[in-house]
C-alpha cells in the first residue's frame, strides 16, 4: 500500500500544480491574440488547433503509449516543453506567430491527458479509484478557478494580467511536470491486442447504429456550436472591450456554475434520463450565441455563464451515462477514443468556418452586423441539432 500511496500524493501534487497552471493562462489565450491584433480567421484557426490536439490526437497518444508501455516520461516531458514554451510565447508581439507557438504547445500539452488517465487506472487500487477520480477531478477544478481569479485580482493592482498569467502558468506547469521526476512506470501486463486494427474499429462503429446515430447527430451540433467561438473572443475585446479582471470573472461564474451544478444536480439527470439530459442542456446553449449577438455587456455574458456552466456540466455527466449505457465494457475505450477524435475534427472545421465566415463578412456588413449573423448560424445550429439529441431515443 505504501507505494500506492506515495503515488497517489504525487497525483494529487500534479492535478494541483496543472490546474493553477491552466487556471492563470486558458482563459486568456485567445483573448490575448485578439490583443494582439489577431484577425478573426487567425482566432478562429487558434480555436481550431486548440480543440483538435485537446480531443482529436489523443486516441494516438493513448495508442503509442499503451503500445510502448511508457507513461511516466511522456506525461513529465510533455508537461516540462509545454510549460517552457510559455517563454517564447511572452516574448512574442507578432499574432501570427504567437498563434503558431501557441498550437505547437496545444499539441505537445495533449500528450499527457490520455497518459495520465491510463496511469491513474494503474496506480490506483481498484477499492479507492471512483473516491480518489472524485477528489482529484474537484481539485483541479477548485485550484482552476482560484488561479483565475487571483490573477484577474493581481491585474487590478496595475500589473500587466497577460504576462502575469503566463508567468505563473510556466512555473506551475514545470514544478507539475517534476512530481514524476525520478519515477519508474508500474509493472503491468501487456494489454494491447494484435487484432485492433483500424478497419476493425471502423467496421465495428457502423454495425453499431445507436452509436453511429449518436456520433453523427453529436458532431454536426459540435461543428455549430464551435463556429461561434470565435465570435466570443472578438465580442469580448473589439465589441465590449472587458477589461481582463471582467474576462477573469466571466472565466469563474461559468467554472462555479458548473462545478456546483455537477454536485447538486444528478438527482435531476436521473429523472430527466441520459437522452432527455443531454438535448436540453445542449439546447440551452443557444443563450450563449444568442447574449452574445443581441445584447452584449459585461452583466449579460456574467447572466449566461451561469446558464453555460450548468448546461456544461450537465453535458457531461450525461456524455458519460450515454456512452456508459450504450457501448460494452470491451468496447468502451475505442468508441471513446473514436468518438473523441470525430468530436476534436468538429470543433476544428466549426472553429475555422466560424472565423473566416466573419472575416469576410466584416466588410459589407461591418463587425457587429458580422458577428450577429455569424452568431445567429450558431444559435440556430446549436437549437436544430441540440433537439434532435431526442432521436436517440428510437
Amino acid at each position: 500500500m505504501g507505494a500506492a500511496e506515495g503515488w497517489i500524493k504525487r497525483l494529487y501534487a500534479r492535478s494541483v500544480l496543472s490546474s493553477l497552471s491552466n487556471g492563470a493562462s486558458q482563459p486568456f489565450i485567445a483573448v490575448y491574440a485578439a490583443v494582439l491584433g489577431a484577425t478573426s480567421s487567425q482566432i478562429g484557426f487558434l480555436h481550431a488547433v486548440n480543440n483538435l490536439a485537446a480531443s482529436a490526437f489523443q486516441p494516438l497518444w493513448g495508442f503509442l503509449s499503451d503500445k510502448s508501455g511508457a507513461r511516466v516520461k511522456p506525461i513529465l516531458y510533455s508537461t516540462l516543453v509545454s510549460s517552457l514554451l510559455w517563454v517564447p510565447i511572452l516574448l512574442v508581439g507578432d499574432p501570427a506567430v504567437y498563434i503558431a507557438i501557441v498550437g505547437a504547445q496545444f499539441i505537445v500539452a495533449s500528450v499527457s491527458a490520455p497518459i495520465f488517465t491510463a496511469l491513474i487506472g494503474e496506480v490506483v487500487p481498484l477499492a479507492t479509484r471512483s473516491m480518489i477520480v472524485a477528489a482529484l477531478n474537484f481539485w483541479s477544478q477548485a485550484g482552476s478557478l482560484i488561479s483565475t481569479l487571483s490573477v484577474g485580482f493581481v491585474s487590478l493592482l496595475g500589473f500587466h494580467g497577460y504576462q502575469v498569467g503566463f508567468s505563473i502558468a510556466a512555473v506551475a506547469g514545470v514544478l507539475a511536470s517534476l512530481v514524476f521526476w525520478g519515477m519508474k512506470d508500474s509493472p503491468r501486463s501487456k494489454t494491447m491486442s494484435g487484432e485492433l486494427t483500424l478497419q476493425y474499429v471502423l467496421q465495428h462503429i457502423i454495425s453499431s447504429r445507436q452509436f453511429l446515430r449518436f456520433t453523427i447527430i453529436s458532431n454536426i451540433y459540435g461543428f455549430y456550436m464551435s463556429v461561434a467561438w470565435p465570435c466570443f473572443t472578438v465580442t469580448m475585446t473589439r465589441v465590449v472591450n472587458l477589461s481582463f479582471f471582467e474576462i477573469a470573472v466571466l472565466a469563474v461564474i461559468s467554472g462555479v456554475a458548473g462545478l456546483f451544478f455537477s454536485s447538486v444536480g444528478r438527482g435531476i439527470f436521473e429523472s430527466w434520463g441520459d437522452v432527455r439530459s443531454l438535448a436540453i442542456c445542449r439546447a440551452s446553449l443557444v443563450s450563449l450565441a444568442l447574449v452574445y449577438a443581441y445584447i452584449p455587456s459585461f452583466w449579460s455574458f456574467a447572466l449566461v455563464d451561469i446558464v453555460a456552466g450548468m448546461a456544461n456540466a450537465g453535458i457531461n455527466i450525461s456524455l458519460l451515462l450515454y456512452i456508459t449505457r450504450i457501448t460494452s465494457v470491451e468496447d468502451r475505450g475505442t468508441f471513446t477514443a473514436v468518438y473523441n477524435l470525430l468530436q476534436g475534427l468538429a470543433f476544428f472545421f466549426g472553429s475555422l468556418v466560424g472565423g473566416q465566415l466573419l472575416q469576410q463578412l466584416e466588410g459589407p456588413l461591418g463587425l457587429e452586423g458580422a458577428l450577429r449573423v455569424t452568431l445567429t448560424v450558431s444559435a440556430v445550429g446549436r437549437l436544430v441539432f441540440g433537439l434532435l439529441h431526442y432521436q436517440l431515443q428510437k
